[in-house]
């Protein structure tokens, strides 16, 4: 059983272990996350940035360790296909590079979550134009991806992260393919759907200009992650 958790918290890890043959890349990593905050982890390239990311947002299970969302008990406690049921209502998720649909349009790409939990076309679609206005794509609803730039689809990417309303958005080198304008456009939107939204935003990432925006940054090295700057 995991120990109590702040009720702030929506993610909480405690002594995360993973090796690959004689390599460790967590070595008793602990994480806290808040409603509202925006939350960095950055490492050198090889670090275990991404096999973190994994475990946290129950994708792959670690050697040991616990991790909790909203207080829960242990995700790898409820096993398969709790896990996936579970987690697709508590995380959103941001990639670097957007994967989307190409013969659907934005707006039915952004609602492909909600249709695929059971919720009405009309209802999903309703929910993902809203969505998309907020974030300024509204008048590019019913374009296709390949219409969109790389910022925008970013942009569509934080709206269809946020369409099942989670409490917890991951982001995977979110930046990593965005020159130095958007970037700051995007970053912004996540500290915006932090705000808004009361979610918990995990950014991974390698990119110094991202650091500066977020409200606290964790640096993995050597299998744990120290507090490198806090709020």
């Amino acid at each position: 059983m995991t120990a109590a958790i702040a009720v702030e918290s929506v993610l909480t890890a405690r002594g995360l272990t993973q090796s690959f043959g004689e390599r460790t890349v967590l070595d008793g990593a602990d994480l806290e996350l808040r409603h509202g905050e925006v939350l960095a982890v950055v490492g050198v390239s090889g670090s275990g940035k991404s096999t973190l990311l994994y475990a946290l947002a129950g994708l792959r299970q670690p050697e040991g360790g616990t991790v909790a969302w909203n207080g829960s008990e242990n995700v790898w406690d409820l096993g398969e296909p709790d896990i996936t049921l579970t987690r697709r209502t508590t995380c959103g998720f941001v990639f670097q590079f957007p994967a989307f649909l190409d013969d659907m349009t934005i707006a039915a790409n952004v609602a492909v979550p909600l249709v695929v939990s059971g919720t009405k076309p009309r209802d999903a679609r309703k929910r993902a134009r809203d969505l998309l206005d907020r974030f300024g794509l509204g008048p590019l609803a019913d374009n296709y991806p390949s219409t969109l730039s790389g910022g925008e689809l970013q942009r569509a990417s934080i709206a269809r992260a946020l369409v099942m309303e989670p409490s917890i958005v991951f982001c995977d080198e979110p930046t990593g393919a965005l020159d130095t304008e958007n970037s700051e456009l995007v970053v912004g939107e996540l500290r915006r759907v932090a705000a808004e939204f009361g979610v918990g935003v995990l950014i991974v990432t390698h990119d110094p200009f991202v650091w500066a925006m977020c409200d606290r940054v964790l640096r993995l090295n050597e299998g744990k992650l120290v507090e490198e700057r806090a709020s």
